[in-house]
């Protein structure tokens, strides 16, 4: 009796390993699709409204890493996610820095989200703010980079941002705010398009009107600051930037030791 209770206990147990495994699957945003398909986007914007897109390597609004300008992805990288080509889809040390920043000030102010997060959570998931879409968000963007070259990721993601009411991608945000391809982007327009991505709809005021908000002023300071130091633009690139990166005017004096603000 009791070798057949065992049994019992062990088909049962098997079972319940099973559904488990199998619940945390399904739980699991399909970025497998990713690698050879494309995702249906859908956004707002104020001037049409509702807007749904196909967004994938082989449809006609997609750009290839390789025709996306080097200061741009620099200037995303500095800006979004300074440690990408070194973590695995989590990056533990800003989830740490966040949590005591969070701490410090007793409420939510620092976020930790890497750029293989936003991925998944902009091709897959909703906005909204719980600890189950975070959990499948995560577990999606460990899966993806098994799945994907940093490249690829990075490529997914200058693809499927907004930078402004409703320009979407680098493609589009290059067409719109500068008449040129994503592949020509300069310093200065590579480090505008980086800076509204905190917010890009509130945030791409200074872009329409072709001249720097406070918070513009700012942000183009601590962006062409960290890609000095990153080593991505020269010195002399970073004094021609300053001096003209308000749309022909100086942009507000920040000192180079403050990039990490």
């Amino acid at each position: 009796m009791s070798v057949v209770l065992s049994q019992i206990r062990k088909k049962y147990l098997w079972l319940v390993t099973g559904l488990i495994g199998l619940g945390l699957v399904l739980c699991i945003p399909p970025v497998w699709t990713l690698p050879s398909g494309f995702v249906s986007h859908t956004y707002w914007a104020k001037s049409y409204g509702k807007k749904s897109v196909r967004i994938g390597p082989l449809e006609e609004n997609w750009v290839p890493y390789k025709k996306i300008s080097l200061h741009f992805i620099h200037a995303i990288l500095v800006s979004e996610d300074e440690r990408f080509f070194n973590h695995h889809g989590l990056d533990f040390h800003e989830i740490w820095e966040s949590f005591l920043v969070n701490v410090r000030e007793g409420r939510f102010v620092r976020g930790a989200s890497t750029i293989t997060l936003q991925v998944v959570k902009i091709a897959f998931l909703s906005r909204d703010k719980t600890i189950f879409r975070k959990l499948r968000e995560m577990a999606g963007a460990v899966l993806l980079e098994r799945l994907m070259s940093k490249e690829d990721i990075l490529s997914w993601y200058l693809n499927l941002i907004e930078l402004g009411d409703g320009v979407l991608g680098v493609g589009e945000g290059a067409r719109h705010y500068f008449q040129t391809n994503a592949e020509l982007l300069n310093v200065i327009q590579s480090v505008h398009l980086a800076l509204i991505l905190p917010g890009p709809n509130r945030w791409s005021r200074g872009l329409r009107r072709q001249n720097l908000t406070r918070f513009g002023h700012r942000r183009f300071g601590i962006i062409l600051n960290k890609m000095l130091l990153s080593g991505y633009v020269t010195k002399l690139q970073w004094d021609q930037a300053m001096a003209s990166g308000n749309f022909g005017s100086p942009v507000q004096a920040y000192p180079v030791n403050s990039g990490n603000n």
